[in-house]
This record gives structure tokens, C-alpha cells and sequence, in this order.
């Protein structure tokens, strides 16, 4: 016969028998669930599972480990916020009574457990400052209402509802302590528990009748009240039931379970209502992961020692190693879920409490914008637009330090702490302003963004504080950069002055440098001209007039157009002429495209020199003179051949140092001067005799002149 039919044949599961079905450390749990049949136990298969006060103990242990933690955060939170101006007193209450209640059940349920009498007195003071937790309780969540009351007589009922309430919480304190403090007869403890309840229960909802209304009160604060009023009532009825019911079965230990804990629920529910200081995001989120952790830590409890589980593991062949799989098995799945829940739960919580936006999807949006302005103005506007639409704040506004009056400037905020306003300061800033956060550049605090909520929005929770610093240093980071691009621009700017003026000396030095080697030659053929022929001496004489007024015209003009260039050298060969007579013949080709295209002043004339006197002049019989100018792609080609004796050398381009007439070397040193590279001139021989100096310049739109 197996063991199930065993059990089945015996109808209940003596001690040694379940020891000897359990082995190892289970036979301990086997004796103390399965030694009789339980009124109101589970039943199956003709086996009775009866849940027992150490199951409800186990769960108390848990849930209130878990209040505990959660009321400690509140409380670090809250009196952190305490420090901030415009935060509610009624936080820091709530959060004592919540440390209160969880506190003293978790004290009172260990004592129980480690074997002490109910009606210890370290028990039943332990129980008195649970339930004085849960008195209180209700005065917090009053003050909290009161502030939702929009017509007077609301208001003035609210007041009188919390005085009534301040005195009826002191006489039920009075009777949860007298017990333990003066060593009365613990009988009374249940009445005071029934006090306490509903003393509670008719506190809540008077006030969420005088103050609550639907629409004056928002969404989440309106529907958490509603959860704390049923809690309340919840707890109320539940210690009704429980006196109502003899003996102390299964049905007495859920009820005194469910009592006492819908009081840690509407705590929970509190949460939401008591979500409007600082650090209420942070609270809440890190609060309900601990109740969470929690529930899955009770949940596995349940599966490590209640006998329900058991009932699966005897039909195997080990129960014992079944118990075990099934625990391990629901501990790991716990420990999986609990990433899952959590995120899940955090979004929900993110939407339907505190509006969350999407601070990451905000942030890309500005730093892109802030990419393409080039202005401070437009700057601090469009971080202004990215704090105020996204939280919905009623201002924003970016301010700078410099202009502020250094008694106007909040302590910290230059160090680079965010600073926190009240009503009174934050409006020379801005209506409602409630913080000032530091935005930095040039390695200081420049200015600041003032931002406000508003009346009608809750205040700004460190999520939405976070995401303000953020923009604040994106607002930073663009100022920097702007200013660094204003120096470069400036010092750039000052770098081409420089330029220009370096230039413009060499360029005058090497005019100077040209000119007095041009009057030399042309005084020199003048000379000769007297002697010969006295009139055309007259007549070169007015021809070179013109040709220095026209050198002069040009003084302070590095670049001249290419028309002005080769009428310039027309002029100059009608003085060549005198010294040539029948001799010389030009021709003088110019693209019209290229007539209009700067080029620099005099840079064929010494071309143009060189060929007369060393190419032509030495050459017996006549000779020809080619001056062309072209467009080709985005250079302007210039070409001075002659027919004359040539250079007699392979084509080779001038170097700047090489020394081949003063004209030749001021040509190869203007350019490099004028265009670096991108410039050159090209002395070489022409087919069929003679020379050809070719010089190559970028082509550019006008006359823009260095």
C-alpha cells in the first residue's frame, strides 16, 4: 500500500507516521500540519490541510519587514523635503505613522513568534504603537484634503472635523496604552482596537465628504482617497466579523490578517496622495519595489512551509526532494518575474501618477535645435521651450547672473547648486517660481533657468529636476561653444587683417621695387629720342605721362581687370614703338569672358618688357609681339610670345629665387604673395623661335582686391 493510501486509510496523519513519509528537516513540518483535521481546512482526496496561526505569522513577518523599509524611506525622504520652501508639515506625520504601525506590528509579531505571551506587556506595547500609527493615521490624510476644499464652508467644516479628530485620536492612544503602561487587564485591547478602526473609518469619510469633489481634486489624489476611505471601512468591518466569530479557525486568522494589513494597503494608497513633495518619485518607485520584493517574498514562503505544496509532492516518490524542486522552482521564477513587474509597474506608475514625459525623446529634440542656432537669444529661448512645454510649467526663463544684484543671488547657486525659492523670493524671478537651476559656461555660473509649476500643477519631483539639469547643461555646453566660435571668427578675422596688411606692404614694396626700374628704361629710350627725333621724343614723353598716371590709379589696387591690364600695355607699347618704329608688330587677343576677371596690376608689363629687349631688340628685321588672355576652367591663362631670339633653354618653370631680371623675379614673388600655389608663371621657347612666358592665376568672380 503507498503512502497516500495509507494516509487515506488512516484519515488523519499521525506524528510517526508523517515522519517516517518526510524525511530530514520536512518531518518537523509534516508534525505540525498534519497531526488532525482543522475546521474550515482545505480537504481533498480525503486529506484535511488546516492553515494554522504560524502560516498568518510568517506573512505578518514578511509584510511588515517590508512597511518597515518602506516607512523608513518615506520618513529620509519627507524630512529631506522638509528642508525645501512650501513643503507640507502632513508628510513628515504620515510618514511616522506608517514607521509607527509597521514597526510595532513587526515587534509585536516577533515577540509572539519567539514564543511570548499576547498579554506580555512588551507585547502589548508593542500592539499599542501599531494601532497608535493607525489612530493617527487618518489626521495627516485630513490635512492633506483640506487643501482641496475650494468653497468656505468646506473649509471651515475641514477644521472642525481635524480638531475633532485630533481629540477623538487622543483618547483612543489613551486606551491602546494604558494597558501597557499601568498593567491593566489586556481585555480591553479588542474594544481599542475596534476604536481605533473606526474612529479611523468615520475620520476619513467625513473629510473626503466635506473636501473631496471630482472635479477640484486631481485624478490620482481623488481615486487613492477613495481606496483609503474603503480601507479604512474595510478594517473597520473585518474587526466587527472577527468578534462575531468563536474560536480561532482559519476564517479568524484571514480576517485578523485582512484587518490589520488593509491599514498597510491604504498606506500604500497614501503614497499616491501624499505624491506631491520633492521626493515623492523617488519614494514611490522605490517604495512599491519594496512592496513588491514583499509579495514574492511571502509567496515563496507560502511554498517553503505551507502544506498545500505538500499535498503535490506525496504523490511523487520523494516528497521531500519534490518540496525542494517545488521551491526552488518558484524562487527562481519569483526572482525572473521581478524585472518585469517592476518596469511594467514603474511605467504605469510614471503615467498615470506623475504624467512622466519622454525626457530622453525631449533632450535629443533640443541638443538637436540648439545644433543649428547661433545665438545666445535663441539659445535661452529654445531651452526656455524645452523646460516649460514638456512639464507643462506655467514660466520658464532663462536670466543671467551679471545682471542680477549680488544680495538677489540665492546661496549655493554660484557654487553650482541648484537653488530651492519660496513664494516670496522666487517672484522677483518669475510668478511661482519654485527653483533656480545653475547653467554653466566659461567656466562659471552664467546664468540660470527660473522655472515655475504653477498653481494648478503639482510640485517638481527630482525626475523632472533631473531632466532640467540636463537641459541646463545642454544650455551650457551650446553657450560655450558659441563664444568659442565668436573668438575663432574674431581671431580669424584678425589673422586676415594681419594678412592683408603683410600683403599690402610687400605688394607696395614690390611696386615701389618695379617702378623705378620701368621710369629707367623708359627715360633711357626718351633720352635717345631727343637726340634722333625731338618729336616723337615730345610725343613719348605725353605717352609715358599717361602711362605713370595710370601706375598711379593703380597704386593701392593689388589686382586691376584684365581690359585695364591690356590697355594699359597698349599705351605702353605705343612708347616701345618710337624705340621700334616699323619693327615691331603686336597683336593683342582677349577672351571677353576673362575682360571683367582681376588679375594683379602690372604683371604683363615686365613680360612684355623682357621680350622688346631680350627676344626682339636684339633680333635684326622685324618682329612680332603675341599678348593673349584666356578663360580656361577656373584659371585665367595670360601669354606673351615673341618671334624674337628665344631663351636657347629646355621649358623649366621659374623658381622664385632665380635671379632673371628685376621684372621677372617681382612677377614669381607677387604671385606667390598673391595666390601661394595656386599661381605660376612659366618662361619656355616658342615653336618656330623665339620666347613664351605664360603666366596662370585663379579666376575669381569681380574685383575683389587684398
Amino acid at each position: 500500500m503507498s503512502r497516500l493510501s495509507e494516509a487515506k486509510s488512516a484519515g488523519a496523519w499521525p506524528c510517526n507516521r508523517a515522519k517516517s513519509a518526510l524525511d530530514g528537516p520536512f518531518s518537523a513540518l509534516a508534525g505540525t500540519h498534519w497531526t488532525r483535521a482543522a475546521r474550515g481546512g482545505y480537504s481533498g482526496n480525503g486529506l484535511h490541510v488546516h492553515l494554522t496561526a504560524e502560516d498568518f505569522s510568517a506573512a505578518d513577518l514578511i509584510a511588515f519587514s517590508a512597511g518597515v523599509l518602506i516607512a523608513i524611506l518615506l520618513l529620509a525622504l519627507t524630512l529631506r523635503a522638509a528642508k525645501l520652501p512650501g513643503t507640507s508639515k502632513a508628510n513628515i506625520l504620515f510618514a511616522v505613522c506608517a514607521l509607527a504601525w509597521s514597526f510595532g506590528g513587526l515587534l509585536q509579531t516577533a515577540l509572539v513568534a519567539a514564543g511570548m505571551a499576547r498579554a506580555n506587556q512588551l507585547v502589548l506595547a508593542a500592539r499599542a504603537l501599531q494601532l497608535t500609527g493607525a489612530a493617527v493615521f487618518p489626521l495627516p490624510v485630513l490635512l492633506v484634503w483640506r487643501s482641496f476644499a475650494p468653497a468656505a464652508w468646506q473649509r471651515s467644516a475641514m477644521r472642525t472635523v481635524i480638531r475633532i479628530g485630533f481629540v477623538s485620536v487622543a483618547g483612543v492612544a489613551a486606551l491602546l496604552w494604558l494597558p501597557a503602561l499601568l498593567g491593566f487587564s489586556p481585555h480591553a485591547l479588542p474594544s481599542a482596537r475596534q476604536a481605533t478602526a473606526w474612529n479611523a473609518a468615520a475620520l476619513l469619510l467625513a473629510g473626503a465628504a466635506i473636501s473631496l469633489r471630482r472635479h477640484a481634486a486631481p485624478r490620482p489624489v481623488y481615486l487613492s482617497s477613495l481606496a483609503i476611505v474603503a480601507c479604512a471601512w474595510g478594517a473597520a468591518l473585518s474587526m466587527l466579523l472577527l468578534n462575531r466569530i468563536p474560536g480561532r479557525g482559519m476564517v479568524s486568522y484571514a480576517l485578523d490578517f485582512v484587518g490589520s494589513h488593509l491599514i498597510l494597503v491604504a498606506v500604500l494608497c497614501a503614497f499616491f496622495l501624499f505624491a506631491r513633495f520633492r521626493y515623492a518619485d523617488l519614494f514611490v518607485h522605490y517604495g512599491m519595489r519594496i512592496a513588491l520584493a514583499g509579495v514574492w517574498a511571502y509567496i515563496l514562503a507560502f511554498v517553503m512551509q505551507s502544506s498545500i505544496p505538500m499535498l503535490f509532492a506525496l504523490h511523487l516518490h520523494s516528497p521531500a526532494a519534490a518540496h525542494v524542486l517545488l521551491v526552488v522552482t518558484a524562487a527562481n521564477a519569483l526572482l525572473l518575474s521581478f524585472t518585469f513587474v517592476d518596469e511594467r509597474m514603474s511605467a504605469a506608475v510614471n503615467r498615470w501618477l506623475f504624467h512622466t514625459p519622454d525626457y530622453r525623446a525631449a533632450a535629443r529634440e533640443l541638443a538637436n535645435r540648439l545644433r543649428s542656432l547661433q545665438t545666445e537669444a535663441e539659445v535661452t529661448a529654445a531651452v526656455e521651450d524645452a523646460a516649460r512645454i514638456p512639464l507643462e510649467l506655467s514660466g520658464a526663463r532663462v536670466i543671467a547672473i551679471d545682471r542680477l544684484a549680488p544680495e538677489r543671488i540665492p546661496p549655493g547657486l554660484l557654487e553650482g547648486e541648484m537653488a530651492e525659492l519660496d513664494p516670496a523670493a522666487g517672484a522677483q524671478f518669475l510668478p511661482n517660481a519654485e527653483a533656480l537651476i545653475p547653467i554653466s559656461s566659461n567656466a562659471r555660473v552664467s546664468h540660470a533657468l527660473v522655472v515655475g509649476p504653477g498653481i494648478g500643477r503639482p510640485g517638481l519631483v527630482s525626475a523632472a529636476l533631473d531632466y532640467l539639469r540636463g537641459i541646463a547643461a545642454q544650455c551650457g555646453h551650446r553657450l560655450d561653444a558659441l563664444r568659442r566660435e565668436r573668438e575663432a571668427i574674431e581671431r580669424e578675422s584678425r589673422e586676415a587683417l594681419l594678412l592683408q596688411q603683410v600683403t599690402e606692404a610687400e605688394l607696395n614694396a614690390l611696386r615701389a621695387q618695379l617702378h623705378p626700374h620701368f621710369l629707367f628704361n623708359s627715360l633711357n629710350t626718351i633720352a635717345d629720342l631727343i637726340v634722333r627725333d625731338p618729336r616723337r621724343a615730345e610725343e613719348m614723353t605725353l605717352r609715358l605721362a599717361g602711362v605713370f598716371r595710370h601706375v598711379l590709379a593703380h597704386l593701392r589696387r593689388p589686382l586691376t581687370p584684365v581690359r585695364d591690364e591690356i590697355a594699359f600695355l597698349r599705351t605702353y607699347l605705343y612708347i616701345e614703338e618710337a624705340r621700334f618704329g616699323d619693327r615691331l608688330q603686336v597683336e593683342i587677343e582677349m577672351d571677353p569672358d576673362a575682360a571683367a576677371a582681376p588679375i594683379p596690376s602690372l604683371i604683363l608689363q615686365p613680360l612684355v618688357e623682357n621680350a622688346l629687349k631680350h627676344g626682339l631688340g636684339p633680333k635684326p628685321g622685324p618682329g612680332r609681339l603675341w599678348i593673349a588672355a584666356r578663360v580656361e576652367g577656373d584659371t585665367i591663362r595670360m601669354t606673351v610670345e615673341d618671334d624674337g631670339l628665344g631663351p636657347g633653354a629646355p621649358p623649366q618653370r621659374l623658381p622664385e629665387q632665380e635671379e632673371q631680371g628685376v621684372g621677372l623675379a617681382n612677377i614669381a614673388e607677387r604671385l606667390r604673395t598673391l595666390y601661394q600655389d595656386r599661381g605660376s608663371i612659366r618662361l619656355e621657347p616658342r615653336e618656330g623661335g623665339g620666347s613664351r612666358a605664360t603666366v596662370i592665376v585663379p579666376r575669381t568672380e569681380g574685383g575683389h582686391s587684398l
